[in-house]
Formats: structure tokens, C-alpha cells, sequence
């Protein structure tokens, strides 16, 4: 058997205070070359055991450290960070956080060049990343083009520089569309065939199915089950719901909508939008000839690859974008673009630009335009809905991530908006937060909202969606009602035309 080269011993850590994240005597070997994945419920400990196996924790993040955690042989509470990081690479859920130049090729460099490694070195160690994973046409990029996915891309060949042992991933497909995940699956294969040890953290779990040795999954600080390749492949339907997790298998995603109501009545049409294009400054059309009629109470999937203008679309109809042509109509009634924000709210996909008052309860009072108490009892329903109630009088920004977007959910909610859109609600949720935020979603159209679900993400999309208006090439590709398991088969098929999960 190959040395442990990650090794935690009856290991307990707690933030202070604070609960949510703390650990309770947890004993963990890695070995070299293993695929490990780590998953449950936000806030069970997975990323403290992240920040333990990189040093982050104790030499960033205070708390109480007991037990001993050792990596490469030696004790993290006496191994600098420094020599920590020549080891161990981290890859954040948000990649932009861990960039410090703006070109590609000089990110790359960045790492070699602080560790004081000679030039031509260097520049071979660099020009072998790039080559590694196929990503010559990454080099010398303005970092600020690139998509979701090439982001995450470059950080990863940022980190193979230094040729490190270990790579951690802390949620790395929160942020990406189906595509850019299965080239994320083939980079995280490559690591582990080049013999690097590979720990994920992770709730998007189907496409690490064939690569992990092995799989924890954690609760309230504690791992309560370790499953092998064998396990993770006999796991059931009941299994997962036990453990709430979310599916190891995408082909198994059936349509699991609540609601079953017909919406496409001619009397029923809340909203119209007829021949919208749009195109940045100095750029080609990125939207051309858009149709889409919404009915009342209904929920529209818009789908298509990262950077088909979906979220254009969304920014559009909430009237924060001025379209070049089209015409919208509200109840029968042609509107000013300029008008639309007085019913349509946007949810954007980073919350961190939605946040504006110094609690959770504030905020919502501040959406709902209503500074009185006479919408409490709604509000706190709201937040019990989303599980948030907990945090209410908690400064937002000391939210984790994905407390934030439910903060940006729930203010949507209270805001009493006719139309409301989406854009990735569920990136970087576990699986019962994203149920909670398909249930509420699912209660906005039983009173009538229309809402625009901007996502990839095929278990909440089984969950919400009415119907799909695929985006592909700067116009509509094709609309479906999805009534039944069939209709639901042709959204899986666009969405992984170009990246089929194994």
C-alpha cells in the first residue's frame, strides 16, 4: 500500500463561536495517487477539512485546533504556508478570487515566479501546463474574456506550474455550465493518471462517479460514510434522499415537477416579447429576432453553452440592458423597456452585487419596498422556506456563498414582482437547499409569477421548469412544454450535446 500522504488524527476544529463548519474527531487517511471526494450539506465541515490539508487552517483561519493533521509527513500547526503551497494546490468555486495578474500566461507564471524558480524552468514549466491540458489557445488571453470555465481552467494550469502533489478543489463546478464541467471531469483524470493525489469537495457529484477511489460524506462536522467505487455504483434513489445527496448518475434525472398545471391558454398571457435583438458595442449580434410569449404562473427554463446570451436575455427583460429591436408586452399592454423594472426583478447569479442592508431581515424589508412591520409574517415565512430564518439578524456579507444567493432568492420573493428571473439560483447548493429553492419557486407560480430560470443544473430544472426555450447560436433554437419524462429527454440531449456525462 502507497504511503498516507494526508493523514488527520482524531482532529476537532471550530470557528470561534461558530457551529456551522466545526469538526468533531475526525480520522482520515489519503493516500498518494487517490481521487477523494468530499460531500453533504452546506455547512457539515467540508471545506474546514479543505483549509486543514492546505494550511489555511490554523495559519489564516482562527478557531480551536485539536488533534494532529499531517501532510506529506509533517504537522501542518509547525509547517509554513509557504512550504505548504509549493505541495499542495487550491482551487476555489470562484476562480477570479485566486488571480492576481490580468493575462493567462502570466497567472500561470505567477506561482514560479514567487517560489524564486529559475526562468527557463519556468517558462518550460508553464509552456508543459498549457500543452498538458490542451490549452495552447489559453495563452496570452486577457483573463477578463474568458468564460466561467476557461477561468477555472487557468487555475488549474496555474497550479500544475509547480507540479504539486496534491490539488484541492473546493466546489469547482459551481459556476459552470454542463460542457465546461465534463472538461473539468477530463482534467481532474488527468491529474489522477499523472499520479497527483485529488480531493474534491463537492454536491455536483455525477461527474466524479467514475473518477474517485473514494467518497465521504460528512454531516455536522462528522464523516458518517465512506463509500468505494463499488458502493458509490450500487447507491439507489433511497440512498441518496437518506444521505440528501445529489445524484451520482445524470441519466437517472427524471421530470419531477410538483406542479402539473396547463398554462398555454390564450386569456392567460402575462407576458410577450416579439423580434428582441441585441448586440454589445462594436460587436456582432449576440441575440437576434428572440420570441418567447409567457403565461401566467408559468416557469421558463432558458438553456444553451456559457456565453449564448442567456443572461443577456435575463438583464433584457428586466429592463437593465437596453435592447437595439423589440417590443414587450405586460397583460395585453405593449411596455417601454424602460418600464419593465417596475415589474420584473433579476436575481444575479453573483449575490455579493445584490446586497445592500446591514441584516438579512433589512434586506428583505429594503426589496419589499415596505420599511413597516406589516409584511414580517410574510418575510419570516420567506426565510423559513429557505432555510435563512437562522441567519436573519446576520450582516449578509458574513453569510457563506450559498446562504447569500438564498438571501438574493428570498428577496425576489418579498419584492411582489409580476415576473421574476433566475440566473443560476442553485450553483454551489447542496441538495436540500436546492430543493427548498425549487419549492419556492414552484409556490411563485401557483400564485401566478412568471418565472425565468436561467440553469444548468438538471435536477432543479426536473423540479420547476414548464417549459425550455433553448438559446443556441443567438436565437432560439426551439421551445417545449415539458409535460412528461420524453419532453424532459430533449432538454438532457441539448444540454449535454457537447459534454455527454459517462
Amino acid at each position: 500500500m502507497a504511503d498516507s500522504i494526508v493523514d488527520f488524527d482524531d482532529v476537532s476544529f471550530s470557528y470561534g463561536t461558530q457551529t456551522e463548519g466545526s469538526l468533531k474527531h475526525i480520522n482520515l487517511k489519503i493516500e498518494e495517487g487517490e481521487c477523494i471526494v468530499l460531500t453533504g450539506q452546506s455547512g457539515c465541515g467540508k471545506t474546514t477539512i479543505m483549509r486543514l490539508i492546505n494550511g489555511l487552517i490554523p495559519h489564516f483561519f482562527e478557531g480551536s485546533l485539536t488533534g494532529c493533521v499531517k501532510i506529506l509527513g509533517k504537522d501542518t500547526k509547525t509547517t509554513s504556508v509557504g512550504e505548504l503551497g509549493r505541495n499542495i494546490a487550491s482551487i476555489f468555486q470562484n476562480p477570479r478570487s485566486q488571480f492576481f495578474t490580468t493575462n493567462t500566461t502570466a497567472e500561470a507564471a505567477f506561482a514560479c515566479e514567487n517560489y524564486g524558480i529559475e526562468r527557463a524552468e519556468m517558462i518550460k514549466g508553464v509552456d508543459n501546463a498549457f500543452y498538458d491540458f490542451d490549452a495552447k489557445c489559453l495563452m496570452n488571453r486577457d483573463m477578463f474574456s474568458l468564460s466561467s470555465g476557461e477561468k477555472q481552467k487557468i487555475a488549474i494550469i496555474a497550479a500544475k506550474t509547480l507540479n504539486p502533489n496534491i490539488y484541492v478543489f473546493d466546489e469547482p463546478s459551481a459556476n459552470l455550465d454542463i460542457h465546461a464541467i465534463m472538461q473539468l471531469q477530463e482534467m481532474i483524470r488527468k491529474l489522477r493518471e499523472a499520479g497527483h493525489t485529488v480531493i474534491v469537495s463537492e454536491h455536483r457529484l455525477f461527474y466524479l462517479k467514475n473518477l474517485c477511489d473514494r467518497c465521504f460524506i460528512m454531516s455536522n462536522g462528522n464523516i458518517v460514510k465512506e463509500l468505494c467505487k463499488s458502493d458509490i455504483e450500487n447507491m439507489n434513489t433511497a440512498d441518496l434522499t437518506n444521505y440528501k445527496l445529489r445524484t451520482f448518475n445524470i441519466e437517472e434525472i427524471e421530470l419531477n415537477r410538483e406542479n402539473k398545471t396547463e398554462y398555454e391558454r390564450s386569456d392567460n398571457i402575462k407576458f410577450e416579447i416579439k423580434k428582441l435583438s441585441f448586440s454589445y458595442k462594436h460587436s456582432k449580434k449576440l441575440l437576434d429576432n428572440i420570441n418567447i410569449t409567457a403565461y401566467a404562473g408559468e416557469t421558463i427554463a432558458i438553456i444553451g453553452q456559457n456565453g449564448e446570451g442567456k443572461t443577456t436575455l435575463g438583464k433584457i427583460i428586466a429592463g437593465l440592458l437596453k435592447s437595439a429591436h423589440g417590443r414587450f408586452f405586460l397583460d395585453g399592454k405593449q411596455v417601454k423597456q424602460k418600464e419593465l423594472y417596475k415589474s420584473v426583478y433579476f436575481v444575479m447569479q453573483e449575490s455579493d452585487y445584490q446586497l445592500y442592508s446591514d441584516s438579512v431581515l433589512s434586506e428583505l424589508y429594503v426589496s419589499s419596498g415596505l420599511s413597516s412591520k406589516r409584511n414580517t409574517q410574510k418575510i419570516e415565512c420567506i426565510m423559513k422556506l429557505l432555510h435563512i430564518f437562522a441567519y436573519k439578524e446576520k450582516h449578509p456579507w458574513a453569510l457563506s456563498g450559498g446562504q447569500k444567493q438564498r438571501v438574493t432568492i428570498a428577496a425576489a420573493m418579498a419584492s411582489n414582482k409580476s415576473i421574476l428571473i433566475f440566473d443560476e439560483p442553485t450553483s454551489g447548493l447542496d441538495y436540500e437547499n436546492m430543493k427548498a429553492v425549487s419549492k419556492a419557486i414552484n409556490i411563485l407560480s401557483r400564485q401566478g409569477t412568471v418565472n425565468f430560470v436561467i440553469s444548468h443544473d438538471l435536477e432543479f430544472l426536473s423540479r420547476v421548469a414548464t417549459r425550455a426555450v433553448f438559446i443556441a447560436n443567438g436565437t432560439i433554437g426551439g421551445i417545449i412544454s415539458l409535460k412528461n419524462n420524453r419532453d424532459f429527454r430533449t432538454v438532457k440531449d441539448f444540454l449535454l450535446r457537447n459534454g455527454v456525462a459517462k
